[in-house]
This record gives C-alpha cells, structure tokens and sequence, in this order.
C-alpha cells in the first residue's frame, strides 16, 4: 500500500513539473509583446536554455531512486535556481539595455514550488531567505526600480514571508489532521481500557487470519476466555478493582499469546477472545494451562461469595487442522460452547475441542 502511494506521489509530482513548464513557456508570448527587440535572444536563452532544462532535469531525476526521500531538498534548490535566472534576467536587461524587467516571476517561484511541489516550511525558510538576500544584493547593484526599489524590496519580502509562513501553517495543520486520524482509528479499533481490540476489529482480523490460513493450509485455534464470578468481585470491590481485573486479564494474555500473527481482544464485558494459527492441539493445551498457572501465581482474592477465593477464568477453545470448509463464527461458536461447559464442570479450568474435517456452520 504504502508502495503504491508513493509511486501515485511521484506521478504527481511528475504532472506538475510538466504543467510548471509548460506555464513557464506561456509566459514567453506574454513577455515578448513587452520587451524590446534587442533582449530577444537573451531573454529566450534565458528561458529555453536554462529554466525550463533545469525543470526536465528535476523530472529526470523524478526517475531515482533517493527522489522522493529528497524531493523537498530538491524542490527548494529548484526555487532558488529558477529565482536567480530571474535575477540574472532583470540585471542583464537594466545593465545591457536599461529595461525594468518584471521581478514578480520571483514570486511566482516560490509559491509553485511550495505549494504546486510541497517543499517544507523550514526549506521554504530557507529558500525563501535565500531569494530575498538575492533581490536585496541586485537591487544594491542594479537600482532596476528607481523609486520603487524599497516597495518592490518589500513587496518581495512580505510575498516569500508569508509563502513560508503560510507553509508552515498548512504542514502544522496536516500534522495536526495526520495525528487525529490515528488516534481516531485506534480509537475505532482498541477496547480503551485493555488497548485490546474491540470486538469489531477482533472480527475483521479474525476474518483476515482465516483467510491467510486457509491459503495456506494452516491449523487455526480460537480460545474464549472469561473471569469466573465477575461481578460477584464487582459487586464486592467495586467498578475501579473491577477494571484492574480486566487489565490483569488483558495483561496475562499477552504474556501467553506473543507471536505477531495472534490475535487478542475483549469481546465484551469480562469475556475474551484470542485467535492463533499454525498450532497444534498440544500447544493450545499448554496456551491454557499458563493462562490458568498465571492467575494461580496472581492469588487475587476474590469476593466472599465467589466459588473460588481466588480470581480464575475459564477457558473454552476450538483447534482445527483442516480450515478450509470453516467459518470463523462457527469456531466461536464451538469455543464459547467449550467456554460453557467448562464453567459448567467447576470453573478455574479449560475445555479443548478438535476438529478435522468437521464443517462448523454459524
């Protein structure tokens, strides 16, 4: 994903490279109607010979391999270039003929570039620095403006100030978007208290590893898992005790369930899920034996009136060999059955169904 949305930039910056140059050339019949004969020839070598190259160079290099990590660099030298062949215009044009050449060109640069392109704001600083130091030295030797010189000094300050100003207004605002949208789409995958997943994400994933598993001919295991007498302990030590609980629950889970590929999530209230692949029915054995172990070291003291006097949790699970004609909610459904009938023979214990070739239908 990330490969193709690099490649969709790069073929964009590609385009407006293009468009760039091609208004750049626009410009040329604009420009010849206002100058005098006699600049003709530089005026075209000025922008047939170097700025419009200089932009083909840039798409050339479009074709590297450190483009895109450097374009900004390269977007930035790109304005500065640009700029001073401007500059090398209006100077040749007062010193060689006395003809005022236009400096808004100079602008025009900057704001392409940092817009049309996306250089940075700390590059656009930069280059924006670099080109008012540039009109401020050409208008100490070459005074084009006469009595304009200190507006059109200004003029070209205040635009290249509020280019990267404005830049650097936009970059904060797309950092600023980039981060709500990830904690957003956290938001909309994690259950808040545990960082588990949510049921709805705890789907999806379950979905995908399915899918991978039956491609690959992979074993597939669900585990459902539940803290015995929950609200027994809610009931006796509160919401806040309660919530540790949880935690401590999430907590022995990913102790357990290490590896990438598992699958961990709250499916609700004090109930759990994990989904793993490529196991054996031996190693969803001992998955639920530490589980329980852990909780036996953990010695939480639970409610008076709780069938045990320490938390536990039960534990039903479902391990299948042959995945290719199962569904996920039917491996649920097998495991909560599991679940049940664990908590039915006393609690603080796990059941294991396995399966071949059985369809289980939702």
């Amino acid at each position: 994903m990330e490969v193709v949305r690099k490649h969709k930039e790069i073929l964009r910056l590609r385009v407006a490279l293009i468009i760039g140059a091609l208004l750049l050339a626009s410009f040329i019949l604009a420009d010849m109607v206002l100058l005098p004969s006699p600049l003709y020839e530089f005026y075209l070598q000025n922008r047939l010979l170097y700025q419009i190259p200089v932009i083909f160079a840039v798409i050339a290099l479009s074709f590297s391999r450190f483009f895109y990590a450097a374009r900004s660099w390269i977007f930035a030298g790109l304005m500065v270039m640009l700029t001073f062949a401007n500059y090398v215009l209006i100077y040749q044009s007062w010193r060689v003929y006395e003809f005022a050449f236009p400096y808004e060109g100079t602008i025009l640069y900057a704001f392409y570039c940092v817009f049309a392109l996306g250089v940075t704001y700390k590059l656009a600083l930069a280059a924006s620095a670099i080109s008012i130091a540039g009109f401020i030295g050409l208008m100490a030797i070459a005074p084009v403006y006469g009595d304009r010189v200190m507006i059109s000094t200004s003029f070209v300050f205040g635009s290249l100030f509020i280019c990267a100003y404005a830049k650097y207004r936009l970059d904060r605002i797309v950092i600023l978007l980039k981060s709500t949208n990830k904690k957003l789409n956290t938001l909309s995958r994690e259950d808040p208290l545990t960082n588990l997943l949510n049921r709805r994400a705890l789907m999806k994933e379950g979905e995908r590893l399915l899918s991978l598993s039956k491609r690959q001919n992979l074993s597939f295991a669900v585990f459902m898992l539940d803290l015995d007498d929950f609200k027994k302990y809610n009931d006796a030590f509160g919401h806040q005790q309660g919530d540790d609980a949880i935690v401590a629950q999430a907590n022995v889970m990913r102790a357990v369930f290490q590896r990438q590929t598992d699958i961990l999530g709250r499916y609700g209230g004090e109930e759990f899920m994990v989904i793993v692949s490529g196991v054996s029915a031996r190693q969803v054995e001992q998955s639920c034996q530490q589980i329980l172990d852990t909780w036996d070291e953990k010695a939480l003291p639970h409610a008076p009136n709780a069938s045990a006097k320490t938390v536990s949790c039960s534990i039903g699970a479902v391990v299948v060999n042959n995945v290719k004609k199962q569904t996920l909610e039917g491996l649920i459904n097998q495991a909560d059955n599991e679940l049940y009938q664990a908590k039915a023979a006393g609690k603080g214990t796990y059941l294991l169904s396995t399966l071949s070739e059985i369809n289980v239908d939702s």
